[in-house]
């Protein structure tokens, strides 16, 4: 995958010089648009370091909430708040509604809860997270959606590799977090190629914990996340009692949206 990376990035870079020289070919006159195209990058996207722009989202996209910005994905990709499990007695909100972009250093909720660390193969290699709350109360569950795209695996067999070697690194983090979080407990519910479904226990400092019911799949060129946690007091419980409908049908919830969404069934 690196030779790939490096063979992009070196086209990328030819592709720029040749426009530089198309627009300016004696190097004396037209500097400010030389500089405006070196700047874009490929396909017309946003520069990481840019303003976001004012005004109503695009349509299709989603709006940022809590700061941020607006999020790249579809609103169709995201889950159905009806699929998620508890969502009877929570009533989640939809999560196209607040799904914001945390850009190339966001983590995932369950990389945030245990602390992990992603390993050197990854940490400059995500393109981007974007994630969304569903809501939730304190003292009992609250549920968080995120999703990162390496894009169309229909057109890249790289963007399906990508998205499979992420998901085992996230799988490793969930494993591990008993390293990182003294006391924790991991118990893994479902694993696959392409999908990890596990229960965590989270002890905290003043004697309490967080309980966390974890869904990872992978649907073409991406990973999709759906974290829901609890924090209660030693000895305590949410004041929902846990249900969920088998774990097949919510991965499955997680894992269509995105698939038609980005058209890389």
């Amino acid at each position: 995958m690196r030779p790939l990376r490096l063979a992009a990035t070196a086209a990328a870079c030819l592709s720029a010089v040749l426009v530089l020289t198309a627009c300016d070919p004696d190097g004396t006159g037209g500097s400010d648009t030389a500089k405006t195209s070196a700047a874009a990058p490929a396909g017309g996207a946003t520069p990481s370091n840019a303003a976001p722009e004012s005004g109503s989202p695009k349509p299709g996209r989603s709006a940022p909430t809590g700061g941020g910005k607006a999020s790249t994905v579809p609103a169709a990709a995201w889950i159905g708040a009806q699929q998620v499990p508890l969502n009877t007695a929570l009533h989640w909100t939809a999560p196209a509604s607040s799904a914001k972009s945390l850009g190339a250093e966001g983590r995932f909720r369950i990389e945030q809860l245990c602390h992990g660390k992603r390993s050197d193969d990854w940490a400059n290699t995500v393109p981007g997270v974007d994630t969304a709350s569903l809501g939730g109360a304190e003292g009992d569950w609250k549920a968080d959606q995120s999703i990162a795209t390496f894009g169309d695996a229909a057109k890249s067999s790289a963007a399906a590799q990508s998205a499979f070697g992420l998901l085992g690194a996230l799988k490793d983090e969930v494993r591990n977090c008993a390293t990182t979080i003294p006391g924790a407990k991991a118990e893994i519910t479902g694993d696959d190629s392409e999908f990890l479904v596990a229960t965590v226990t989270l002890p905290q400092s003043g004697g309490g914990t967080v309980q966390v019911h974890e869904y990872l799949t992978t649907s073409g060129g991406a990973v999709v996340e759906l974290t829901l946690q609890a924090e209660v007091a030693k000895g305590g419980h949410p004041k929902t009692a846990w249900s969920a409908p088998a774990d097949s049908a919510v991965l499955s919830a997680l894992a269509k949206p995105v698939c038609t969404a980005y058209q890389d069934c």
